[in-house]
């Protein structure tokens, strides 16, 4: 068995929600939501697309609206390293709301890793 270092862990992070994007879609007749998150420092920034979520809707889509969220709500998302790779695959592993008991979110991401039914 292979030694666990600090760069073999999975990583968990919690972004601020501030709200949900209600976009609509023309041309498949739908309704989506996209979270409004934070970035919690500069760094964030560069290496996360929490800033130009919104500008990647298509010519089609329009904003209708925005969902509020009780505060703190929590966008969570993980990564397993994978031997020989720089950057590990982030996965949306779920949210955080205030009152609400979380699961192990490592647990989550263990079994999202393992499941080659998701939605890649």
């Amino acid at each position: 068995m292979a030694e666990t270092t600090d760069q073999n862990k999975p990583i968990i992070w919690k972004e601020l929600v501030l709200g949900f994007a209600v976009v609509e879609s023309c041309i498949y007749h739908s309704i989506r939501t996209i979270p409004i998150v934070t970035a919690s420092s500069a760094e964030e920034v560069l290496f996360t697309d929490n800033l130009t979520r919104l500008t990647k809707l298509d010519s089609d889509e329009t904003v209708k609206g925005v969902l509020p969220v009780p505060f703190p709500t929590y966008e969570v998302t993980g990564a397993m390293p994978a031997e020989g790779k720089e950057f590990s695959e982030v996965l949306l592993l779920g949210y955080e709301y205030p009152g609400v008991e979380s699961p192990d979110w490592i647990e989550v991401l263990k079994r999202e890793v393992a499941n080659p039914r998701r939605c890649v």
